[in-house]
This record gives C-alpha cells, structure tokens and sequence, in this order.
C-alpha cells in the first residue's frame, strides 16, 4: 500500500492546484474525490471530472511502498495546509483510509478505492509542439472571458483555436459579444488544426501560467483531447464536438465612425457610469461630438450619471448604446494606452481594438438606446 514522504509546501501547492479539477457534481461519490498515487518517481495527484477538466501534478517523494487512494479535496487541503513547513508521510491501509503525519501531528482520512477511480483515457497520436508562457497568457486572457456560460448551447462554452505551422488564432463568443486573438508564431506542424477547447480547462491553464516568463508551456492535440504540460503540472480536457459558429460573418466589413480614446480614461469612466448602469442592465449611452465622447446612464429608480472625455474623432458623429460590462472585460484585456471604436449605424456592431495592432479585435452586439 501506499507509504512515502514528501516536502509539505511542494504537497500543499499540488492539492491546491489539482483540487481545482474537482466539480463535485458527479453521479460517482470516487470522482469527487483527488486520486493519490506513488509511484517509482514520486507522487502522483489527479482530479478530474472527465468530460471538459484533468488537472494532474507530480511531487518529488521518497517512497517506500507503491499504491494508490482516493480522498475528499477539501479535507486534504485543509489537513496538508495545517502542517505547515514540514515533512510529511503519507500511508494508506487496507481500508483506504489516508494516514498524514507530521513531526508532531497525525490525521487519518477516510477515503475510496483508486480501482475505482476514472480518468481521461491515453491520447492517440497527438500532435505537440510548445508556445511561450506570455504568449499563451496573452491569447487566453483577451479570448476566454468572451465564452458562453449557457450550458444549453455547449459549442459557444468553449473558445476556438485555428492552429497552424505560422501562428494560432483564438475565438470565443457568447453571441453579444465576440474576441477574436491572433498571433504569429513558429509552431512545428506539419498540417493546420482546429479544435475547441472547454472555458474550464483553459482558465485552469490560464491559473498556471507566468504571463512575463519566456519558458514555454507544451500543448498536445488529438482527434478528441487536448493537454496542456508545464513543469510538473497537467491540464487535459476532452475536445467540445460541433461545428463553431462562421465567426467572420460578425465581423464588420466596414464603418463610418471612428473614436480614439484614451483606455484607461474610458475603464474609469466606465466604472463610475456603472453605479447607475447597473440598475439597467448595465447600458451606457455613447456620444460623441467636437472631440469629446460623451458617456451616460440612465435608470428610472437611481437617477442620471454623465461624464465627457476628450476622444478623435473620425467620420459621422457616434451615438451608440452598450453593456459597459462587455466594454470593461475587453479594456481589461487590451494592454496599450489607447484603442479604437469602429462603429456605424446605432443597432449595428461595434468594434474595439488597440490603436496600433490589428492582432486583437472585440466585437460587441449593441443595446437598444432608451
């Protein structure tokens, strides 16, 4: 049976990371739980819910014995997280029951057999190739955000990756809203690849990542399944089935006007204008005129808010209603001083993006102008 010892801190940081790989949802009570394993390399933690989340982490341990059980997530944390500092051992009887003990302090947890324990099954010939850690942390944090939360229509909860030997290009939308990330990149492909890639899987990597480190995160891609490997940490999910929505379409073909503002004169604006937004589903009016945009909400119970920042203005003057919600995720993704609204008719779409890059673009659905 299972029986090693291993560095507190390193044991803890694991849990915590793999617990994430927990829905607690599942019909069967062992895939609640964390599968612990030793192995002849150390020890081995997984979590997942087998379908969109595969979280696994691999701790350096001196082990005695090999084996393997499985423990509620919540207990476990709360019992490594309690031994601070400290070796500790780890053993399992012959009725899965968990024993933790420190220098000082002992606890046994109750667990379930590993024999019942499922996890995703081996990929079949995946192709792999690495990206560095900024870029993927780029990609997914001005995309992933934009994914559906609507369960009923599981192709739009996931985002899109377009991979090809020169580059990625990344879409995700919820149908109000859609980001759309490409970026350039040496990727050792021989043929272009397409898939869609759960929400829940992607901020988990997303949760990982350094976004200043240039030490790549390798990515390994199937039919069905797609893995994500840095250091000693695993994210793996099984590919969401469908056909994406033809995102070119909502693209906007052309527009008549165009604002130039300052980001973060436009989020801090945005923030304040949301203290009445709120109260009507988040709508701002925006107007612009003689080089000032004009930002208002309205809401029949809280009453009025305007402010006006300087803007250039280009084209027919703006008047156009949107989420400020929608806006601020987008201006929170976008990292230069100042971006772009490409906008036409008042119930057409509009377009954010950087002033100086055409790599990123934001597509938002408007709001009815009250």
């Amino acid at each position: 049976m299972l029986n090693l010892s291993c560095p507190q801190e390193k044991m803890y940081e694991s849990v915590q990371t793999v617990s994430h790989g927990v829905s607690g949802r599942s019909t069967q009570p062992v895939q609640n739980n964390i599968y612990i394993e030793s192995t002849a390399n150390g020890l081995r933690l997984v979590a997942t819910d087998l379908e969109f989340i595969s979280l696994e982490a691999e701790i350096e341990a001196s082990v005695t014995d090999q084996g393997a059980v499985t423990v509620p997530p919540r207990l476990l944390t709360e019992v490594i997280g309690s031994l601070a500092g400290e070796e500790i051992r780890l053993e399992v009887d012959e009725h899965n029951t968990l024993k933790v003990e420190s220098s000082r302090t002992s606890f046994r947890i109750r667990g379930m057999s590993a024999a019942d324990f499922e996890m995703l099954p081996p990929m079949s010939e995946p192709a792999r190739f690495d990206i560095p850690q900024h870029d993927m942390h780029t990609i997914l944090s001005q995309t992933v955000f934009a994914t559906s939360r609507d369960e009923t229509r599981p192709i739009l909860t996931g985002a899109l990756f377009k991979i090809t030997p020169g580059g990625i290009d990344v879409v995700a939308t919820d149908t109000y809203r859609l980001a759309l990330r490409k970026m350039t990149a040496d990727i050792s492909l021989e043929e272009g690849r397409s898939a869609i890639i759960s929400e829940r899987a992607l901020n988990e990597v997303l949760r990982i990542l350094d976004p200043e480190s240039e030490e790549t995160i390798g990515m390994a891609l199937s039919d069905s399944q797609v893995q994500f490997t840095l250091g000693t940490v695993t994210v793996g999910s099984r590919l969401i089935e469908g056909q994406f929505p033809n995102y070119e379409k909502v693209l906007p073909d052309e527009s008549d006007r165009r604002v130039t503002v300052n980001r973060a004169d436009l989020t801090n604006t945005l923030r304040r204008m949301l203290i009445v937004a709120r109260e009507d589903a988040n709508r701002v009016v925006l107007r612009g005129a003689d080089g000032i945009l004009t930002i208002t909400a309205d809401s029949q119970d809280i009453g009025h808010a305007e402010e006006q920042i300087p803007a250039t203005l280009e084209g027919e003057e703006p008047e156009i209603a949107f989420n400020a919600r929608y806006l601020l995720d987008a201006l929170g993704a976008i990292g230069e001083d100042d971006v772009v609204m490409e906008l036409s008719q008042p119930l057409s779409p509009g377009t954010l993006k950087p002033k100086d890059s055409d790599d990123y673009v934001y597509v938002i659905m408007p709001m009815q102008i009250m």
